[in-house]
């Protein structure tokens, strides 16, 4: 017989004329890594590999969640009773077939973002609240889900917890590319919001974060925010240019009272009830007109880094670089 996925497999059960060994029946379907026959559920031939998933001896461990963790972890024998047969067809099937929930929400985000620190980092705060709460069994509506079926609903639901993951994480420092992420995946701010809610409410790892002075946190924030921005204003300049604007930014937020030095008091000023990506982003908008750059770059810094919340200013800014 065919034994449980996550073990090497010695031989298949597929004769060279497509029959099963076991049963003789020539239909199959797809499991996780191999086809498996419908007549009798035994392990079949190697599923050809998916290129957009990352093959299990090259994954790090934490995102290798995804296989043997859905598996019921035994097995039965074929049977001559129709009751117990379908039962055992039955038990084949979900075995190899249904992952669970946050193994779809780790695939995703490992298909969008690969395996690097951002997507463990992301996998484990996402493991950590599966483990209290049940990420399949939060069943809000989700305004993106309108008009899709159960299985594109399913992937939408998933890619909102990857991308609020991630969020949490660049809120807190990490840098990644949760913005660019729910904007190619097409996810609605506030189904990404309630996701990001659900996370919140859940994690503990990283709430030793949220204890610093709000100050210092602030400081880190703005100092991470403006290390992005610089990174993409590099696609636009040179660096002698980039370090012009990020200065020019930097005077700006110090001058609205903003903590950029780590021993910096937080002022009353412009900025103060702005989140960090906003302010920095906002500041630097602002250099850039002052330094007398055109509008089209500050927009296309927008196409490239769409912070939240920001579509009024651009909408509006033209006026900055009026002269």
């Amino acid at each position: 017989m065919g034994k449980n996925r996550g073990r090497v497999m010695k031989m298949n059960r597929q004769r060279e004329d497509g029959k099963c060994e076991v049963c003789g029946s020539t239909k199959r379907v797809e499991g996780q890594t191999h086809y498996i026959c419908d007549g009798c559920g035994s392990q079949l031939e190697e599923l050809e590999p998916d290129p957009g998933f990352v093959p299990e001896g090259q994954t790090p461990t934490v995102l290798r969640d995804s296989g043997d963790r859905n598996h019921l972890g035994s097995r039965i024998d074929p049977s001559g009773d129709k009751a117990s047969e379908n039962f055992r067809k039955k038990h084949m099937a979900t075995s190899y077939q249904k992952p669970r929930f946050i193994d779809i929400i780790v695939r995703e985000l490992v298909k969008k973002c690969g395996t690097g620190n951002s997507s463990q980092d992301a996998a484990r705060l996402l493991i950590e609240v599966d483990s209290k709460e049940r990420l399949g069994a939060v069943r809000k509506k989700r305004r993106g889900t309108k008009g899709m079926g159960k299985e594109e609903s399913k992937q939408y639901r998933a890619r909102a917890f990857a991308a609020a993951a991630l969020h949490i994480l660049n809120s807190n420092g990490h840098s990644n590319t949760a913005p660019q992420v729910a904007r190619d995946w097409g996810l609605v701010y506030l189904d990404l919001a309630s996701a990001i809610r659900t996370l919140r409410s859940n994690i503990t790892e990283f709430e030793g974060a949220m204890r610093e002075k709000p100050s210092v946190l602030r400081s880190r924030q703005l100092r991470h925010e403006l290390g992005r921005l610089r990174s993409f204003l590099h696609e636009q300049f040179d660096m002698a240019e980039v370090d012009r604007i990020i200065e020019a930014a930097s005077r700006i937020l110090t001058d609205e009272g903003e903590p950029l030095g780590a021993n910096d008091q937080w002022l009353t000023g412009r900025f103060c009830n702005v989140p960090s990506p906003r302010a920095a982003f906002e500041a630097t908008v602002t250099a850039m007109a002052g330094l007398g750059l055109p509008l089209r770059c500050a927009r296309r810094l927008y196409e490239r880094l769409p912070i939240t919340g920001m579509a009024y200013f651009m909408e509006r800014c033209s006026g900055l670089f009026a002269h």
